[in-house]
């Protein structure tokens, strides 16, 4: 004699077939993003830098999906143009604000843009403001370091600092003139000398339909307070989904 499977049985066969391979999808992601991550340590090899007026970085072989960056952050971006006749290629930008402190300060705001061909990331583009104050060849060691960050997985962060003898030779900006542009900082941390003063810029992506926050990245920068013309002397980066 056969049984026909109950219909609450179907559904939990079907969440047992899902959680089975739920690793797998998301794993496929994180798979693509380590093949990103190691093309980043190549530099040179896989990445090309534009002459165009805002900052273009072009890869060599795309790997990763816009799906993935829907997939990590859990949103859409701000915005998405079809930016040939044929719907293959998509401009994608997301604006990020800074999450102000205590004191209230002027807001501020960047935009990032990725465009993608047959759903592939082949450009990613920078916001101006950003490249203008750290400068073309300091940005460009940000985007190349991304290749030795470190990653936790269970966070779904990623981690990347340079250290004081890198920095002296990009001509780093000075916490002044990062103060001038973003305004005073998210907030003020202890440091590990009176002589310096550490302070983060914290700036967040909201989802375009929720208004909840869908990643957000820090910028934590060390300088001299009694120098504020004086350049950085410690710069580390965090992005977070």
């Amino acid at each position: 004699m056969r049984f026909a499977p109950s219909y609450r049985a179907k559904r939990l066969g079907i969440a047992f077939t899902l959680l089975l391979t739920l690793p797998a999808l998301t794993g496929c992601v994180y798979l693509r993003l380590l093949h990103f991550k190691n093309q980043l340590k190549a530099f040179e090899e896989n990445v090309s830098v534009l002459p165009n007026t805002q900052l273009t970085f072009e890869f060599a072989k795309p790997i990763v999906k816009n799906s993935d960056f829907v997939f990590l952050t859990g949103s859409q971006p701000s915005r998405i143009e079809n930016i040939d006749s044929t719907g293959q290629e998509e401009l994608w930008t997301w604006h990020f604000q800074k999450r102000k402190g205590k004191d209230q300060d002027r807001p501020f705001k960047m935009k990032f843009q990725a465009r993608f061909r047959d759903n592939l990331l082949n450009r990613l583009m920078l916001d101006n403001a950003f490249v203008e104050l750290f400068g073309k060849d300091f940005t460009e060691e940000i985007v190349s370091r991304m290749g030795h960050a470190k990653v936790n997985k269970l966070r779904r962060s990623v981690t990347l600092s340079i250290d004081a003898s890198t920095l002296s030779q990009l001509s780093p900006p000075s916490l002044g003139s990062v103060v001038e542009l973003m305004g005073q900082p998210t907030e003020f941390l202890k440091s590990d000398s009176p002589d310096h003063q550490s302070c983060l810029y914290e700036f967040r992506y909201y989802n375009p339909k929720t208004g909840k926050t869908a990643g957000r990245f820090s910028i934590y920068l060390i300088g001299d307070p009694q120098s504020p013309d004086a350049p950085i002397i410690g710069f580390k980066a965090t992005g977070r989904a």
